[in-house]
């Protein structure tokens, strides 16, 4: 019983070390992940900024074709007739679906022609896919890029629309109509650099907002997409007209990575092992104390013994036996309830095993009445309404030796009021008299006969008696009929400390 409390500092200041390198171990493996991940952020940035540039780079290069048509009809006054010589020029690239000439907004000349028949006639002023783009075009005079989006002449393309000012004869600038470029999607954009991020732990994304729907549209993306609900890095890159934005995302989130938990799991092993330290050298340290007072050491190991046996007297085993398949049962059922008995139950063995250990068996009358309201409580759980307890106490407090009122009252339920059918009353009164104080307990059970009571030498009570009878001043009475209930006095001397606390 003494090794416990003497053990606690040591556990309390293992407990304090543990706790202090484990923050700070894992505050440590937080910078080094924050660190880490925004290094991999700088990384994906620095990989969309790439994309991004690539990607401008190629279209720049293919959509300057449209300029090679612009100049062409600058130089032909505005005929494309024999264009055909030089488009295969143009065409070489597979990626570049067809050329076209749309004089006043309308196709008139599509090169190559064959596949792409059915683009002849087209009217870029009407509702269509990438007619918006050819009329802002037109507004702004200025190239703009459509797309992608699904060709007249089937699949889809990306396509450059420019328009086309010609000098008049009055040195002016005429609107001759619009000139484009139509690449395959996505062909055009194969061997792009996204191909490469997956194998980079990254997955990527290039999308638009479509203009003619407002909706998003996603261009191109890697084998393995973005996860679902991940936090993007993105970059936006202009194109002409459009803007493409590149998001990229790691295909493991922080939480999946084995060198976080690593960390975390070196954080714990080196708190543990400081809490042993800790632990084991204050151990070292009371053991040396306890080693000089070893005489005195074993002197209360006896006490406590027999104190120990007095206590074990008092318990009553099935008390804990029905209490703790009360708290089985009520955790089921009524939490609330499993809650109370539970710290009813804790009080209780608190007071008891306080009492073990009490200087000179005297201790205070308001925590034994804690513990006897605790026990009452217990019970009261257990039977419900057959068990009923009046307190009529006022506020006081005084010394009393200790294990006398809660045996009484326990003694009043389990021989009292549990045998009696239907139940009953407990009721705990508290009296201050001139010169004593008179706690009565008063029970409305079964009863019984005093006087057969004693010859067979089995009234528990007699323990209570003898305890208080070593005691000035204290005294117990006791009176009782069988069918009619049990009455117990118990008077407690006023001594010349008995109000300290």
């Amino acid at each position: 019983m003494e090794q416990q409390p003497r053990r606690r500092p040591a556990v309390r200041q293992a407990c304090l070390s543990f706790v202090i390198a484990l923050l700070a171990g894992l505050v440590l493996t937080g910078y080094m992940e924050v660190s880490r991940l925004q290094l991999e952020r700088d990384r994906m940035g620095y990989i969309a900024s790439s994309l991004g540039s690539e990607t401008y780079e190629f279209m720049l290069s293919e959509m300057s074709k449209t300029r090679v048509l612009e100049a062409y009809l600058r130089q032909t006054g505005g005929s494309y007739e024999g264009f055909e010589k030089i488009a295969d020029i143009l065409l070489r690239e597979e990626c570049v679906r067809n050329v076209l000439f749309a004089p006043g907004g309308i196709v008139e000349g599509v090169f190559p022609l064959a596949g792409n028949e059915a683009v002849i006639g087209l009217n870029m002023y009407e509702d269509g896919a990438g007619n918006k783009e050819a009329q802002a075009a037109i507004a702004k005079k200025d190239l703009y890029i459509a797309g992608p989006f699904e060709l007249i002449q089937g699949g889809l393309g990306i396509a450059g629309r420019l328009p086309v000012f010609l000098e008049d004869e009055n040195g002016g600038s005429t609107f001759w109509g619009i000139v484009s470029v139509t690449l395959d999607f996505p062909d055009a954009l194969s061997g792009s650099s996204i191909e490469r991020v997956n194998e980079q732990g990254f997955a990527c994304q290039i999308w638009r907002i479509n203009p003619d729907d407002g909706q998003k549209q996603v261009i191109l993306e890697t084998d393995t997409p973005l996860p679902e609900g991940c936090e993007t890095v993105d970059y936006d890159q202009t194109l002409f007209n459009s803007v493409w934005t590149v998001s990229m995302a790691s295909l493991r989130p922080w939480y999946r990575r084995s060198d976080l938990w690593l960390g975390v799991a070196v954080s714990l092993l080196v708190a543990l092992l400081a809490a042993a330290g800790v632990y084991y050298a204050e151990r070292l340290r009371q053991m040396k104390v306890e080693k000089s007072q070893k005489e005195i050491q074993r002197l209360q190991e006896q006490l406590e013994y027999e104190q120990g046996n007095m206590l074990l007297s008092q318990i009553r085993s099935h008390f804990f036996y029905h209490t703790l398949n009360s708290l089985q049962a009520l955790i089921v059922l009524k939490p609330d309830a499993a809650y109370k008995m539970a710290g009813d139950f804790s009080r209780y063995l608190r007071f008891s095993l306080d009492s073990v250990t009490a200087n000179g068996g005297v201790g205070s009358f308001r925590e034994e009445l804690r513990a006897v309201r605790a026990y009452a409580d217990i019970n009261q759980q257990q039977l419900g309404d057959r068990l009923r307890m009046v307190y009529d106490i006022p506020e006081a407090d005084f010394q009393i030796p200790l294990l006398t009122i809660q045996p009484v009252v326990e003694n009043a339920i389990l021989h009292g009021i549990k045998p009696k059918v239907g139940g009953g009353t407990v009721t705990l009164k508290l009296e201050e008299l001139l010169d004593c104080w008179r706690v009565t307990v008063d029970d409305d059970g079964v009863g019984f006969d005093l006087e057969a009571a004693h010859s067979q030498g089995s009234i528990g009570l007699e323990n209570v008696r003898r305890r208080m009878a070593r005691f000035p001043g204290c005294e117990l009475r006791i009176a009782s009929f069988p069918g009619v209930g049990t009455k117990v006095i118990l008077i407690y001397g006023k001594q010349e400390k008995s109000e300290d606390p």
